[in-house]
């Protein structure tokens, strides 16, 4: 034997040794999509042998149902790497997942073929149990609200609003300092009911400050509470203050980064000591409470600025919670509106109901106010509409003028094909330029097509809505 036999023959060593290590199936196909070979992993997931497989064409396997698709066919016509999830019928039924490599030799055409095969039926199998056992936990999360006496309502349909009240489920269970961000109106003080709520000082106060909602001059004395005489004007007796209210229960400190910074000190140390001094006493007196806070400011910033303490900022942020804005969880515009139209219906005995067209002006709508907006706009519906049908018509100018603003803006729930989102689009900018144009002629010339294209299509269009 020569030294290159002797070469070629190391060569295949090494070969043969590289695709049984390999834990996924292996197989090499010729430029025509003959098997060359095959590792003994693949055949123990199609249960072949190897004496039935080699010589025959890949191509045949999608020919007779064991695969569904061939993707050795689809490397010879594009001469690239291709990866596809196929379907293997053998002893048993597989999803697999294939990558195959064209090898081209110097006139570009295609020597070999290697394809690489991963069994994806457990993996599958696996993702579909993990979402059982989701499913399952979400189950048994919502029926601890239930046992719990949950009182409120909290949309969640969003994946973004379920796993914040699912961590606001968990934090309810523990005594830590939560502190909740988010713009205005992002439901924070929901959010905090439903921590109280569920949390074992649930039969205790919740007691709600909103740091801005309270004049300075009176903040220190409604925090802190005063003995009588402690300034001009006190009551007889004195008066207790909010924070004491909150003793046994949950303390919610609304827009905290209002709180004047005179009074963060004196705040921080009833947070470090939990003890109260009334203004005008010379006694404390120990409480117990659950902080709760909010803000619709970015603390951080705030600290950098010397505008709110740092100290402070580190105790009150032992757990955050970020609430995202209306727009950014589109999934819970269309639940929230449903949820506050039936609430507004029982309200006002009135029975309102929303058009499909005013649900989509709803959810494309940005909603700046968040969910405090949109609770304002349902009722202003239900309150001012005369129909019992509310059309897109009866909207506020200020919602209608804001989506006119975009030039142009269609509503994408799910991957559609091509051809439907370009039909939607040309319908869509056809009906709103024989809206505003006059006659075809303007029409075509705004659209720059001719008179005749639009002609033809503004006639589908009707004839498509039966007008």
């Amino acid at each position: 034997m020569t030294n290159n036999d002797n070469e070629l023959e190391f060569i295949k060593e090494q070969l043969n040794a590289i695709l049984e290590s390999s834990y996924d199936g292996i197989y090499i196909t010729d430029g025509e999509g003959r098997f060359l070979n095959i590792n003994n992993r693949l055949l123990e997931m199609t249960g072949y042998k190897k004496e039935d497989v080699i010589g025959t064409h890949a191509q045949d396997l999608a020919k007779t149902g064991i695969i569904n698709k061939s993707i050795v066919e689809m490397v010879i016509q594009k001469k690239e790497r291709i990866t596809i999830n196929q379907t293997l019928k053998g002893k048993t039924i597989k999803e697999i997942m294939v990558t195959a490599t064209p090898i081209l030799d110097e006139k570009g055409k295609i020597k070999y073929i290697v394809a690489n095969v991963r069994d994806m039926t457990d993996l599958i199998y696996l993702e579909n149990e993990c979402k059982k056992i989701q499913s399952l936990s979400e189950q048994y999360y919502l029926e601890l609200m239930k046992e719990r006496g949950y009182s409120g309502k909290v949309i969640a349909e969003s994946e973004e609003m379920r796993k914040i009240m699912q961590l606001a489920y968990r934090v309810a269970q523990v005594d830590s300092n939560v502190l909740l961000e988010g713009e205005s109106g992002t439901g924070k003080e929901v959010i905090a009911r439903f921590i109280h709520e569920m949390s074992p000082r649930n039969k205790a106060p919740f007691i709600s400050i909103n740091c801005a909602g309270i004049p300075e001059s009176l903040l220190d004395a409604e925090l802190f509470g005063y003995e009588e005489g402690a300034f001009t004007g006190a009551r007889k007796r004195g008066k207790m203050g909010l924070i004491e209210l909150a003793d046994g229960g949950t303390l919610f400190l609304d827009e905290l980064n209002s709180l004047p910074i005179g009074l963060q000190g004196k705040l921080l140390r009833v947070i470090e000591t939990f003890e109260i001094r009334r203004l005008g006493s010379e006694k404390s007196k120990k409480i117990n409470f659950r902080l709760i806070s909010s803000t619709n400011k970015n603390l951080k910033e705030l600290v950098d600025k010397g505008l709110f303490r740092k100290d402070l900022y580190f105790r009150v942020n032992t757990v955050p919670i970020i609430l995202p804005p209306l727009r950014e969880r589109k999934k819970d515009i269309i639940p929230l509106a449903i949820h506050y139209l039936q609430y507004f219906n029982k309200k006002y005995n009135s029975r309102k109901d929303l058009s499909i067209n005013t649900f989509k002006y709803l959810e494309a709508y940005n909603w700046p106010g968040n969910v405090r907006e949109l609770k304002n706009v349902i009722e202003r519906l239900v309150v001012m509409t005369e129909n019992d049908v509310i059309t897109e018509k009866d909207l506020p100018n200020e919602l209608i003028n804001s989506l006119n603003n975009d030039k142009f803006q269609i509503i994408l729930r799910d991957i559609v094909p091509l051809k439907e989102l370009i039909d939607e689009a040309e319908t869509k900018l056809i009906k709103l330029a024989m809206e505003h144009c006059h006659s075809t002629r303007e029409a075509a010339k705004a659209l720059k097509i001719s008179q005749t294209s639009i002609v033809r299509k503004y006639k589908k269009i009707r004839e498509k809505l039966g007008s």
